[in-house]
């Protein structure tokens, strides 16, 4: 196997557990809906779905849609992440 390839792959791995790792810390974030809350994680087990029909070779659906639901998965976590702690430090400073 090329090096390339192992590459690659370790950046998809590192790239799902920073996905799973936003995902808990917005579903432990009490003061959000809870639709808001789970957004995240629908969004990041459609693109797991999306990406396992590769095994059933249906590639045209994990190529059009994993991608852009891993990387909303990661822009919505990081803003819900990011939305809070300016909450906190805002409320820390009054």
């Amino acid at each position: 196997m090329p090096f390339t390839l192992i590459l690659i792959a370790l950046f998809a791995l590192a790239f799902l557990v920073f996905n799973v790792v936003l995902c808990v810390r917005v579903s432990r974030t009490a003061e959000l809906p809870r639709w808001r809350r789970l957004l995240p994680a629908l969004l990041l087990c459609t693109a797991l779905a999306a990406s396992a029909g590769r095994a059933w070779d249906v590639t045209a659906v994990a190529e059009a849609v994993a991608f852009p639901l891993n990387a909303a998965t990661a822009l919505l976590g990081m803003y819900e992440v990011d939305r809070r702690r300016r909450r906190e430090r805002s409320g820390a400073a009054s």
